[in-house]
């Protein structure tokens, strides 16, 4: 004989759980079939006899008849909990569960205490005593009750009654998500179920009802435990209307959920802060340490992600609906307005938002509305894109978030973006002279584009070294001699300084396809290498810039995207470090793609454009001069040259041992090179992502005292809000001197790095491209991240 154990159970359900007002735990000691379903009669007649009497109200004792039958009502339902089907019939109802679908104990129950509503007193705790009932049924059962009909027709009525006006209470709305959540776990196991519970309509012409799933939608957004409980129930639901065409249109055509998921958006992000608390001169995207602490923004990425997942599992038809919902709820009257604020800190904070929300979505239909609303729609004559890319010449704070916006974007590795950012001006091949078109596809096998690059290191930044080794000579020194290195043209001239072989990134020549080779080829726009690739987007292609007969201007013959990356890769003495680390990992980043037009153009040093045309080395030509210029002229230029590395470079170390921020982007040296040991090229490349607790540790690191003659390069902030000279109350113009000298001496360390890292590029394509040619062995890649057209 088996000694009951319910008791047990019930008792570690939980501080939450409370026995209903007036049950008493009077329960047999032996638990055999035979004693229990004598006892559960029992009971069950003596309830009977207050169902059949007139009614609640004509009773003298009412009350007592409620909290009578409360009391039965839950003696039973613990008993039917851990009723058993007999072994001789597995398949059947236990002894129990027979006897009341018999008598329909739970509807006549339910039926007879929803008389009691009318009367006002008391219904929000009764209501959730009867929700905590039967979800201790439903999860605790030891028989599938879901599959009689009588057992869902009593979960309807409770849940048609909660739909009726009644006060809210904290423990009515947990007991409603706990049990909705408890039967969506129930028809995961059993999808066939959730058909059942698709009521038809109550009268012709209205629409069906499916309370499992609008009892929940009110909860959506909620915050805590709640909300997330009944997003996750939801999750099951849409995962489960996948495989049900009803449910699936049901949800689409009748429910109100897809315009509840974008509306809801759009209230919560109008509780975000207009204006982000900065917590260093380095900061320039919103990491999640960053938003956690923040409720509202929190919440917001609790709802977004979780739309995220519905697009994720749902049937199609609710995909394209909660799709086209964000786009048009959400997107257009939302975020492109907050995008076009006039104060300063407002467009942070939007951009910064945005930033956040692409880095943070998975799923490609939802990247692709927000791809179309950025890249197709117009605010006041102008794309959202055209915005971004003007905020990009802006001031320092702005102007990072923008290019930390851009990085992200060309993360995605979509071709929509880099077709309407560089491509589509570049297409029509007016930037270069028209006898230098068919160059457009040369491969550069001898590595003068990296020589080229090398070349234009300043001379005042160079390593003094004995006898160092010239640059053709370093840059192939693991590939073994060659004969070609021998005919390359000396682009450095016999007058040029050399550079150190420690300071050029090396990559070996390969006879098999690299790991790179590979890597390169999956992101390849099909792998193409035709100078002019057609569109697989019809609303881009038609755009007026590439349009057939249409010259673009001389202004936009690179297009504004370049244009202003140029033009503040020209300042880059002017610009603070950590807008120098962006803007020439985004450069690079751009500089790694094996398009042809875009290798070309920012890789080919023998192309000849158009007069009207910058090429990337006559702007790192400018730079370099100007650094010469600015060495030229400070006297102790080598002792704060080298305070600024030593500087970067403790950082730089202490970020290589902890590994990257959470959330950071990879970094672009590791998809080029692997090396025994960081370079310092890789620890200043690492240091673009540096939390701010990294850069205060590595002022620990230099002895202080020796700030670099009092610019602060040893122990300050490096970015370009904090004046370090002269103390507080110096003037003002002193002042801004010294944030010059600290802008242009950490230019003079990060301009040498990339102009390596540029080297390292051009030799890396020029390795990789034969293989990009060659779509015999494994095809031509499939289309970028799988988008499709934007504009359809």
């Amino acid at each position: 004989m088996e000694r009951m154990n319910w008791l047990s159970r019930l008792a570690s359900r939980g501080p939450g759980h409370r026995v209903p007002q007036g049950a008493s735990l009077q329960t047999p000691v032996m638990a055999d079939p035979e004693t229990c379903l004598m006892v559960f009669k029992n009971h069950w007649s003596q309830v009977v006899r207050i169902l059949e009497r007139q009614g609640p109200r004509a009773a003298p004792g009412g009350a007592d008849d409620l909290s009578a039958v409360c009391n039965h009502t839950y003696q039973m339902l613990t008993l039917l909990a851990e009723d058993r089907a007999v072994p001789s019939a597995p398949t059947a109802p236990g002894p129990l569960l027979e006897f009341a679908l018999r008598e329909d104990l739970l509807t006549r129950v339910l039926t007879w205490q929803l008389q009691w509503d009318e009367l006002g007193d008391g219904v929000e705790e009764r209501r959730a005593e009867q929700l905590k009932l039967f979800e201790m049924l439903v999860s605790e059962a030891r028989q599938p009750l879901l599959r009689h009909s009588p057992v869902r027709e009593a979960l309807l009525i409770l849940l048609d009654a909660c739909g009726r006006p009644v006060p809210s209470s904290p423990a009515l709305d947990e007991g409603l998500v706990l049990l909705l959540s408890q039967l969506c776990v129930c028809l995961a196991r059993e999808p066939s179920l959730l058909e059942f519970f698709l009521q038809p309509p109550p009268e012709p012409g209205a629409a069906p009802r499916l309370l499992l799933f609008s009892r929940l939608v009110p909860f959506v957004h909620r915050e805590g435990t709640l909300g997330q409980q009944a997003r996750d129930a939801l999750l099951l639901l849409m995962a489960l209307s996948a495989g049900s065409p009803t449910v699936g249109r049901y949800i689409a055509d009748h429910s109100y959920f897809c315009p509840v998921l974008a509306t809801g958006l759009s209230a919560l992000y109008s509780s975000l802060p207009r204006k982000i608390e900065v917590p260093g001169d380095d900061w320039h995207c919103l990491r999640r340490e960053d938003w956690l602490g923040v409720p509202a923004l929190a919440l917001f990425m609790s709802s977004l992600e979780f739309c995220n997942a519905v697009i994720q599992v749902a049937h199609p038809l609710v995909q394209k609906q909660l799709v086209d919902y964000i786009h048009n709820g959400f997107l257009v009257p939302v975020m492109g307005p907050a995008l076009h604020k006039t104060s300063v800190e407002e467009m942070i904070a939007s951009t910064a938002y945005l930033e956040l929300f692409l880095r943070s979505i998975s799923e490609p239909a939802l990247l692709r509305t927000f791809l179309r609303f950025l890249l197709l729609h117009r605010h006041d004559t102008h794309t959202i894109l055209d915005t971004l890319v003007a905020r990009i010449g802006s001031n320092s704070r702005l102007c990072m978030v923008s290019l930390s916006l851009f990085r992200t974007l060309l993360n995605l590795s979509c071709e929509d973006v880099l077709l309407q950012l560089v491509l589509r001006y570049l297409v029509p091949c007016n930037h270069v002279m028209l006898s230098q078109k068919p160059a457009v596809r040369d491969v550069d096998l001898y590595g003068r584009a990296a020589d080229k690059f090398l070349s234009l290191i300043p001379r005042c930044c160079r390593h003094r070294a004995s006898s160092p080794p010239r640059p053709e000579h370093a840059s192939w020194a693991r590939g073994g001699p060659s004969r070609e290195a021998g005919r390359r043209e000396d682009t450095t001239g016999p007058g040029s300084p050399s550079v150190d072989s420690s300071s050029v990134v090396t990559v070996p020549r390969a006879s098999t396809p690299s790991r790179l080779a590979l890597f390169l080829r999956q992101q390849s726009l099909g792998g193409s290498e035709s100078p002019a690739p057609a569109p697989r987007s019809p609303g881009l292609a038609a755009s007026p810039a590439s349009s057939p007969g249409r010259r673009p201007s001389p202004v936009e013959e690179p297009g504004p995207f370049m244009a202003v990356l140029f033009a503040k890769l020209e300042n880059m003495l002017q610009n603070s470090v950590y807008v120098n680390f962006l803007l020439t990992g985004l450069v690079a980043q751009l500089a790694c793609h094996p398009q042809p037009l875009l290798r070309s153009f920012l890789l080919n040093t023998n192309m000849v454009f158009q007069p009207s045309v910058k090429s990337l080395l006559q702007v790192l030509g400018s730079v370099k001069n100007k650094i010469e210029s600015f060495a030229a002229s400070q006297e102790d230029f080598p002792a704060l040259l080298s305070k600024a590395k030593k500087y970067l470079i403790a950082r730089g170390k202490l970020d290589w041992t902890e590994g990257p921020a959470a959330g950071s982007a990879p970094r672009r040296s590791d998809s080029l090179v692997k090396s025994r040991r960081p370079s310092l090229g890789e620890l200043l490349l690492r240091h673009a992502h540096s939390p701010t607790r990294a850069r205060q540790a590595a002022q620990m690191v230099l002895q202080p005292g020796r700030d670099g003659a009092g610019l602060g390069l040893g122990g300050g902030s490096p970015g370009a809000s904090t004046p370090v000279l002269p103390p507080r109350g110096g003037a003002p113009d002193r002042q801004g001197e010294a944030l010059r000298v600290k802008n242009a001496v950490y230019c003079a360390v990060i301009f040498p790095e990339f102009l390596k890292e540029l080297a390292a590029i051009s030799q890396a394509h020029a390795v990789t491209s034969p293989f990009l040619l060659d779509t015999s062995e494994e095809g031509s890649g499939p289309p970028i991240s799988g988008f499709g057209p934007l504009n359809p």
